[in-house]
C-alpha cells in the first residue's frame, strides 16, 4: 500500500491494518523543498553479498600477522539477513524527556511529519 497526501491519523490507521496483515506500507509527501518517506516492510528477509575475509598469511599460525585479515574481492559469500520494521505509530513516538541525545538522532524532516 502506498499513501500520499493523507493525514497522520489515516496513515497510522492504514499502516496498522497493513502491519497486522503482513502487507508492505509506504507513505510520503512533499512540502515545498522538504519531504519525507516512511516504509513499514514488516519482517523483511534479504540476502547480502559480502567479500570473503581471509587470513593475511594462511601458513602462519602465530605472530602479529595472524590477526590481520584482508578482503578478497574475487570471492564473495552470501549472508541471509532479516530486518523487523516498526509501525508508523512507533516511529512517531519520540520520547522528548530523554534529552538532547535523542533529538540529535532525529532527522530535521521528522518534524514535517509531526
Amino acid at each position: 500500500v502506498c499513501l500520499t497526501c493523507c493525514s497522520r491519523d489515516v496513515m497510522e490507521r492504514i499502516d496498522g491494518i497493513c502491519h497486522r496483515n503482513g502487507v508492505k506500507f509506504f507513505s510520503g509527501d512533499v512540502f515545498g523543498y522538504h519531504g519525507y518517506m516512511f516504509a513499514d516492510l514488516g519482517e523483511h528477509d534479504f540476502v547480502e553479498e559480502k567479500p570473503k575475509v581471509s587470513k593475511a598469511h594462511p601458513g602462519v599460525e602465530d605472530g602479529p600477522d595472524t590477526k590481520k585479515a584482508r578482503l578478497d574481492s574475487s570471492e564473495t559469500t552470501m549472508v541471509k539477513k532479516r530486518l523487523a520494521f516498526c509501525r508508523l505509530h512507533e516511529a512517531l513516538e519520540l520520547d522528548w524527556s530523554r534529552g538532547a541525545a535523542q533529538l540529535k538522532r532525529a532527522a530535521p524532516d521528522y518534524f514535517l511529519l509531526q
